[in-house]
């Protein structure tokens, strides 16, 4: 049976955020979530993560939003200590130093593990680990902390890459146009959602380890004023935690699971391993 990760990003980013990932949890299909070290709800999010220890829990590293943990006084951050946006991260990335990268992405998982959250793995907001330029950055960070990371190729307009991942395909689970719609309510939509759907899992057939990525939200005032894409993601809550949802998965073959029941024993990440060292 093929193994099923569905895993929500922006842990953390705000207290809205996590309400709805909790609740995609504990009334749904969620079975994973990567949390932000450096937002509003990140103390919140650990807080939760402990009330809900079989939600798995990585890291989602950031470079493009909110603040440095570990100094003003380097070229990842503007004057007031604030990340680029990822819409300036072309421009600014040349004067990036690899080893300020690594430094910042260890305090934050440093972070995290100091506040007793047991990750699962890790990823990066925007993807931005697995951009070609921050690659060995990202292998450096997997070695020590002995952590996998999301295989996020396909997902954006990557180079290929030449090492496997953690997962053997990425998809977004909810970014199709019907899905998207919020002109009208999801129960007038369903049946078209749920066709949305299966063709989405469609792609992802042949993987053995598929993850699912997802952003679910109540939305807040934190997140209405500082993301553009939030209204959507209270119709992530919907499907996910709607019955139809786990019916669909199960007719499909998957086995709905976290990163580290799928993955701590594979072969593949013990030769990511050998292959660093």
């Amino acid at each position: 049976m093929k193994s099923l990760i569905i895993n929500a990003d922006d842990f953390g980013y705000s207290a809205g955020v996590n309400a709805g990932i909790i609740q995609s949890h504990k009334n749904g299909i969620l079975t994973s979530t990567t949390l932000m070290a450096n937002m509003p709800g990140t103390l919140d999010a650990i807080q939760q993560a402990k009330n809900y220890p079989n939600l798995g829990v990585g890291a989602h590293l950031v470079l493009t939003t909110g603040k440095s943990l570990i100094s003003h006084d380097t070229n990842l951050v503007d004057p007031l200590g604030n990340f680029h946006r990822l819409s300036e991260y072309p421009r600014v990335r040349t004067s990036f130093s690899d080893e300020d990268i690594f430094d910042e992405w260890c305090a934050q998982i440093d972070f995290l593990i100091d506040h007793g959250v047991p990750l699962t793995h890790f990823d990066s907001h925007h993807h931005v680990h697995f951009f070609p330029e921050n690659h060995d950055i990202t292998r450096r960070i997997s070695e020590k902390y002995q952590l996998v990371f999301r295989n996020s190729y396909g997902t954006e307009d990557f180079s290929p890459h030449d090492f496997k991942q953690v997962n053997d395909l990425l998809l977004d689970m909810m970014n199709t146009p019907v899905i998207r719609d919020m002109s009208q309510s999801y129960e007038l939509l369903k049946e078209s959602c749920f066709e949305e759907l299966a063709a989405t899992f469609s792609k992802g057939m042949s993987a053995d380890v598929l993850e699912m990525m997802v952003h679910p939200a109540f939305v807040d005032e934190h997140l209405y004023n500082n993301s553009s894409f939030n209204l959507q993601r209270i119709r992530e809550i919907e499907i996910l935690t709607d019955p139809l949802t786990q019916q669909l998965i199960t007719d499909l073959g998957f086995r709905l699971t976290r990163y580290d029941n799928a993955l701590e024993t594979t072969q593949e990440f013990e030769t990511i391993l050998r292959g660093n060292k």
